[in-house]
């Protein structure tokens, strides 16, 4: 009960704030991996058996509509006043998990719509995008397949998004979540080179046709920023050359990264956005704030780490227990900004 009244002051504080807050200077960009949001019926043709009631992990429709909660809360809470225009998603199962979580959570108050395709992910597991509808404009949005080699087990599309901000700046957007490490680092680096490939081959053929296009790139990389991967299709902001610049190469928060192994901080979610994107606010056009990119957290979205030192993202399930948390990884946000028309 304590929550849903939380939720409640939130969205009337949001309300007041977003009623006195009409010109749209600033759009705030999140991303978020919200660890397995899985509807717990039966998904045919995919593994997704262990989410199911009776499965190991006793996932019930009661759970999901916690987890739900949760998610909305961490949304509304990283943009403050200003709830983010979009909110790239990855580990969802499925379209009706998303409009539950827009439209049985208050998120539909804020204008969100979803943008969704089922991928070859043999979990079932995919990636998506919220926009609010009344300061986006989608255009076109289709997946992009990431080929594995044959014999091996298909991975998420690349979900690319384009469309118009605030009337003013069209965006093309795509929302990524690259094979895991799972099996080792190195054995598996091949799989995210092929993805980073193909990735690269998008923005190449975007930039080609645009020359200053203004691109957004997010996602769980499952890689850092200055792993091989990344490092094909980005550099710092401080460098000079070709490619994307990686925004999580100067990261703000109070942790050093977005997910905990044992003792070990890593920030494999990241953002990453076009040169365009950097230029210095000098018309009306959107830019980057800065060059940082900010990890959000807040003390429910950590927990004391009972094996380590420090802390750790409050989490959903710790093995096969249930926490009721919120994630496994801490979610991160940039801030565009434009400067106002007088």
């Amino acid at each position: 009960m304590a929550r849903f009244l939380l939720l409640i002051f939130l969205y009337f504080c949001l309300a007041c704030g977003i009623i006195l807050s009409q010109t749209h200077e600033t759009a705030n960009i999140l991303f978020y991996n919200v660890e397995n949001l899985f509807n717990p019926a039966k998904n045919e043709g995919k593994l997704d058996d262990e989410f199911l009631p009776d499965g190991p992990r006793h996932w019930t429709h009661s759970r999901k509509r916690e987890k739900q909660v949760n998610i909305s809360r961490v949304i509304l809470f990283s943009g403050k006043w200003n709830p983010p225009v979009l909110v790239g998603l990855c580990e969802v199962e499925d379209r009706d998990v998303l409009n539950e979580l827009i439209w049985e959570t208050g998120l539909d108050r804020f204008n969100y719509s979803v943008v969704h395709f089922e991928s070859r992910d043999q979990r079932g597991i995919d990636v998506a995008l919220l926009y609010r509808r009344d300061r986006f404009s989608v255009l076109d949005a289709f997946p992009l397949a990431v080929e594995m080699p044959e014999n091996s087990r298909p991975t998420r599309d690349i979900l690319y998004v384009s469309g118009v901000l605030d009337n003013s700046d069209t965006l093309h957007i795509m929302v990524n979540h690259w094979p895991s490490r799972w099996g080792g680092e190195g054995t598996t680096l091949s799989k995210r080179m092929i993805a980073a490939r193909t990735l690269k081959n998008i923005c190449d053929s975007i930039l080609s046709d645009a020359a200053g296009a203004k691109i957004i790139v997010m996602g769980d990389f499952n890689d850092n920023p200055w792993n091989e991967s990344m490092r094909l299709i980005s550099r710092k902001p401080s460098e000079n050359g070709e490619g994307l610049v990686n925004l999580a190469c100067n990261i703000a928060g109070d942790v050093p990264g977005t997910i905990k192994h044992r003792h070990e901080w890593n920030c494999f979610d990241q953002i990453l956005v076009s040169e365009s994107l950097l230029k210095s606010l000098n018309d009306s056009s959107y830019a980057v704030t800065d060059s940082v990119m900010h990890v959000v957290t807040a003390p429910f979205l950590l927990e004391d780490d009972p094996g380590f030192p420090g802390s750790r993202p409050f989490r959903t399930y710790a093995g096969y227990s249930y926490l009721g948390g919120f994630s496994d990884h801490l979610p991160v946000m940039v801030e565009l900004k434009k400067r106002a028309i007088e």
